[in-house]
């Protein structure tokens, strides 16, 4: 059925120039393409599937490609819907591979892609059907065509090297370069502290994500944490490397002596058909506890200051209130007529004849319902006549206006209440 499609194919294509060259006129041959182009899709598109090789060991790049066909030019690039299979990993490689055949005397326009796979499995995997998206046109112009194909499933196997059977993940690859490096370079540390280990593995003929991953060890009282892998491949001629970068960051939580594990990596090479190893050595530390902390200074120090702050702010900002109640508790317990009868006989004392003046007219005014003895008056009319009459002041002497005042009786020589106001209506 497929070679009479072609054939027929082949024929619509010689009528279609005979048919055209009838036509000499230009504005007539779009319309005549157009009408006669159905008669040349008969050549069907395809996509297959090639193995590079059938097997392959455990890890090992296994190389397939996807070649699609079309009778025409490719439009936009395609798109692989690739199956997920166990333990495996898949991924596309470089850039397609353009080229054109003839088949039966058809002329076909091929697209090349090639794509690398990696196993853990053992023994023999089915690949499902890849399905593959494309477009194209019927020769180098026209419209577009939208093709949606599938593969054929292919079948590979896995062999696992001799000896590694205990081994678990498993690359193979001629070389594998490790590298790691510290930082801190650890030694003596205080907990708490944080030291990030980095490892860096480089192979030929594979990808990083191939590579092992770094094991998630830690002894107690160191805490693990992992980093998010950096993957680079390199891709060169067909030729490809590889790199795996990770940071495994270990945070120390406990004192005394701790030894990180050593980390072995093991891969199979083709080449000599032997199992090699690496291993990047244990480390070991001590930590000790940090110092404790000062103590903290207690807030409640500052209280003192609390008491010290009203004693000079409230003066200030109640003076005129705390001027009053002063005077008030003073006039309370020291009546102004008492303090003025003091300062009366003080004067008397000091022989003073103006203190002594000065002093009884105010008493006098504190206290106006004072009574004077005869005695009384009679020293305050010596008084009177030492500081204004003819002779000198200076011979006046206040004792017996002294005595005469304190022969008063008690309760008329000072008052402790003010003198009563006269009745307003009498």
């Amino acid at each position: 059925m497929k070679r009479f499609s072609q054939k027929v194919a082949k024929d619509a294509k010689c009528w279609m120039s005979f048919l055209l060259a009838l036509i000499p006129l230009r504005p007539w041959r779009p319309s005549a393409i157009l009408f006669l182009s159905p008669l040349v899709t008969l050549a069907e598109p395809s996509v297959r599937l090639e193995l590079g090789k059938p097997e392959a060991w455990t890890g090992e790049r296994l190389d397939f490609f996807i070649e699609l066909r079309a009778d025409g030019s490719f439009d936009g690039a395609p798109s692989f819907d690739l199956p997920e299979v166990p333990g495996t990993v898949i991924f596309k490689l470089g850039n397609p591979v353009l080229g054109s055949l003839t088949e039966d005397d058809t002329e076909y326009f091929t697209q090349r892609h090639e794509f690398a796979l990696f196993s853990q499995a053992d023994g023999a995997i089915e690949l499902p059907p890849v399905r593959v998206r494309f477009a194209h046109r019927k020769g180098y112009t026209g419209p577009s065509f939208d093709e949606s194909l599938e593969t054929r499933p292919a079948r590979i196997t896995i062999r696992r090297p001799p000896g590694s059977s205990d081994l678990g993940f498993l690359v193979t690859t001629d070389s594998l370069d490790i590298e790691e490096s510290w930082d801190p370079a650890p030694g003596p540390v205080e907990v708490g502290a944080v030291f990030k280990r980095s490892i860096v593995q480089t192979a030929d003929n594979l990808s990083g994500i191939a590579l092992a991953p770094a094991p998630a060890d830690a002894p107690e009282g160191v805490r693990f944490y992992p980093g998010e892998p950096a993957v680079e491949d390199t891709s060169a001629r067909g030729s490809l490397s590889g790199e795996r970068r990770e940071t495994l960051t270990y945070l120390v939580q406990q004192a005394g002596l701790h030894t990180l594990p050593a980390i072995r990596y093991d891969w199979w090479n083709p080449a000599t058909r032997m199992l090699e190893s690496k291993t990047l050595p244990a480390v070991s530390f001590t930590a000790t506890a940090p110092p404790p902390p000062p103590a903290q200074p207690s807030p409640m120090r500052f209280l003192w200051l609390v008491p010290a702050a009203l004693v000079v702010v409230l003066p200030l900002v109640f003076r005129r209130q705390l001027r009053a109640a002063a005077r008030w508790l003073r006039d309370r317990i020291d009546p102004p007529s008492r303090r003025a009868a003091r300062s009366f006989l003080r004067a008397c004392h000091h022989d003073d004849p103006a203190a002594a003046s000065r002093e009884w007219s105010r008493l006098r005014a504190l206290r106006p319902d004072l009574p004077a003895s005869p005695e009384l008056e009679a020293r305050l009319l010596e008084l009177q006549r030492c500081r204004f009459g003819p002779g000198p002041a200076g011979s006046w002497s206040g004792r017996e206006l002294a005595v005469a005042f304190r022969e008063l009786p008690s309760g008329h020589r000072h008052e402790t209440r003010g003198p009563a106001l006269p009745p307003l209506n009498p």
